[in-house]
């Protein structure tokens, strides 16, 4: 009687053991896949602060030519007004103004590994 009741208790023990091995595998698991799941979300928030910050951007150029723009909307008299290409020649100029600030913010972030 004495040895069956070991022998019971051995086996307990070892299927006890096995259920501790696979629960702990399972936290394993479980850890790792949170530690994936961290990492994916890390990523996926810094795409969109990435995109914030060119959002942004783009709209501190558009601010830059919107206040020229309204520089010269303030009916100052600055013989601007009757020149017949002026008009023409402001636009081209902010035009080429945005471009210009936008491609050095550009290479400039993409120079500090920003985009």
């Amino acid at each position: 009687l004495h040895v069956e009741v070991e022998l019971l208790f051995e086996d307990y023990l070892l299927q006890m053991d096995e259920v501790l091995h696979s629960l702990r595998s399972v936290q394993s698991s479980i850890t790792n896949t949170e530690e994936v799941v961290e990492i994916e979300l890390d990523l996926l928030r810094n795409r969109i602060m990435r995109y914030e910050m060119l959002l942004e951007l783009s709209g501190l150029v558009v601010g830059v030519a919107a206040a020229v723009t309204g520089a010269f909307g303030m009916n100052l008299v600055n013989h601007f007004e009757e020149h017949p290409k002026m008009f023409y020649e402001v636009s081209l100029g902010l035009v080429i103004i945005m471009g210009v600030m936008g491609y050095a913010i550009l290479n400039r972030l993409s120079r500090d590994s920003i985009l």
